[in-house]
């Protein structure tokens, strides 16, 4: 062979292995990226953002007779030994909050100019009610007070009550909601958002403020984006995965062009306090009154497990995400009025129906959640 074609020979096989070694450190460093990118930290968060089709989507099909159909979110309901499965350490820090702050003075006014028959609704049936039984006798069951909530004049446009509402998701259900930020951010669980056990993200949500027997007095808000910790989405399942159940969701304007926090104020909120808290837990109990008007439990928080508070409470379905307050003061913002937890979920067995749970707010779920959603 003339030595001209054995030189290009050579230079061919060398090429040809210069790719192949080229394509095995490739592959090699994209398994140790892999590896790595799978060993991060459980404490990151992951989010979705809207288009804008979805918002008008949203904003569209939660009509009134829509949202008086509606039903429930049922919440997860597991054993004390799924409970128990995550044994990672405590995730605790410096207890800290963030203050809330009021609606803007002039918002009842400007409500009802915007939506006039949600109000004349809202009205006329609160005049009829009202003259029927305008006091419900107040019930303890086991541990706890629980009591109506916006069914009455004095609750259904104060605050904090008016910062706290349904939340419709599109893909079918509801759950409860908070305003905890300046920034038109609610606080709700994590299982209104993303389904840990199917690996699903729920699809499409709406806030209803103030949301009483499906009238909206201050409108409908459709979500912007919506966020999640890597740790509920990795739990494997809602219940061993409780002590992560909170998500946020950074809402849009109403058809007024207004923010939720013009109508609403914002609740504070607080984190890493103790497990033995008072608290006032507010939702909308699909087992209570149909879910039409907020419920109310008072009671003292304990400890279940790491990272999760225990309440007593008769409120079921639909109470999901429903804010946990501390310093609880009616018609009062600045220091007080704290969200500590949302409503995640029950545990089968004999406090079923009489006891709920969710994630005690931490430095590592409810502040990596604000940090990155910007609060």
């Amino acid at each position: 062979m003339p030595i001209k074609f054995q030189r290009i020979r050579f230079l061919l096989i060398t090429i040809c292995l210069l790719a192949a070694i080229l394509g095995v450190a490739i592959n090699v460093l994209a398994g140790l990226s892999q590896t790595a990118e799978a060993q991060e930290p459980q404490d990151q968060t992951v989010s979705i953002k809207a288009s804008r089709a979805e918002r008008l989507a949203a904003l569209e099909m939660w009509t009134r007779e829509a949202r008086a159909a509606a039903q429930p979110l049922p919440f997860p309901v597991g054993s004390v030994d799924e409970l128990m499965q995550d044994s990672a350490e405590e995730l605790s820090g410096e207890p800290g909050s963030a203050e809330g702050g009021l609606p803007h003075p002039k918002a009842d006014r400007r409500a009802r100019r915007q939506y006039p028959e949600e109000w004349e609704v809202l009205l006329n049936e609160l005049d009829v009610e009202d003259s029927l039984d305008t006091v419900e006798a107040l019930g303890t069951a086991g541990k706890y007070t629980s009591y109506l909530g916006n069914r009455y004049k004095q609750m259904y446009q104060q605050f904090p009550f008016r910062g706290v509402g349904k939340l419709y998701i599109t893909s079918g259900g509801y759950c409860s909601a908070s305003v905890i930020s300046p920034n038109n951010i609610i606080v709700t669980a994590a299982h209104c958002v993303y389904d840990t056990d199917t690996n699903t993200w729920l699809s499409g949500w709406t806030f209803v403020p103030a949301d009483r027997k499906g009238v909206a007095p201050y409108g409908t808000f459709p979500w912007v984006s919506a966020r999640v910790l890597t740790a509920w989405i990795n739990a494997g399942s809602s219940t061993a995965g409780r002590r992560y159940d909170v998500a946020l969701i950074r809402l849009g304007n109403n058809s007024a062009g207004n923010p939720v926090t013009f109508y609403t104020g914002w609740l504070g909120r607080s984190w890493d306090y103790g497990y033995t808290q008072h608290l006032h837990a507010i939702g909308y109990p699909g087992n209570l009154k149909s879910g039409k008007f907020t419920y109310i439990c008072a009671a003292e928080s304990f400890k279940q497990a790491t990272d999760i508070l225990g309440m007593g409470c008769n409120m079921m379905h639909g109470s999901s995400g429903g804010p946990w307050e501390r310093v609880f003061q009616p018609y009062a913002s600045g220091a007080n009025n704290y969200v500590n937890s949302v409503v995640s979920g029950g545990l089968s067995g004999p406090t079923w129906g009489n006891t709920f749970y969710g994630a005690r707010f931490s430095s590592k779920n409810i502040v990596k959640l604000c940090d990155a959603e910007g609060c």
